[in-house]
C-alpha cells in the first residue's frame, strides 16, 4: 500500500469521528443479545471527567453491566471500575496515579 494511501486510511477515520462529548452504539448479536457502550466527557479548567457504561444483555434477557469513572487533573488520574454481573454479583476497584515534579 502506498504510504499516502496509508496515511489517509489512518486519518479519515478522525475526521469522521464525533467529538469528544457523549458517544454511544448499539450492537445486536447473532442470537438476538444486545450490546451497548455509551461515554461520555466532560473537560475543562485543567480537568477531565470522562464516564463510560456497558452493558450486554443475553436473548434471555440477562444483563451484565460495567461503569468506568476517570477524572483527571493536574494531580493525577482516578479510575474508578464498577459492575454487577448477570447472576446479580458486583464488584468494585479504584486505582489512583499521582502525579509529581
Amino acid at each position: 500500500m502506498k504510504p499516502v494511501t496509508l496515511a489517509l486510511a489512518l486519518l479519515l477515520p478522525l475526521g469522521l469521528a464525533l467529538p469528544a462529548g457523549a458517544q454511544n452504539v448499539t450492537v445486536t448479536t447473532g442470537n438476538g443479545g444486545t450490546m451497548s457502550k455509551d461515554r461520555d466527557c466532560i473537560r475543562g479548567n485543567g480537568a477531565a471527567n470522562c464516564e463510560t457504561t456497558s452493558t450486554a444483555t443475553t436473548a434471555n434477557g440477562k444483563t451484565a453491566t460495567k461503569n468506568r469513572l476517570r477524572t483527571t487533573d493536574a494531580g493525577g488520574t482516578t479510575t474508578t471500575v464498577s459492575g454487577m454481573g448477570p447472576n446479580g454479583q458486583s464488584g468494585t476497584k479504584t486505582r489512583k496515579i499521582t502525579r509529581s515534579n
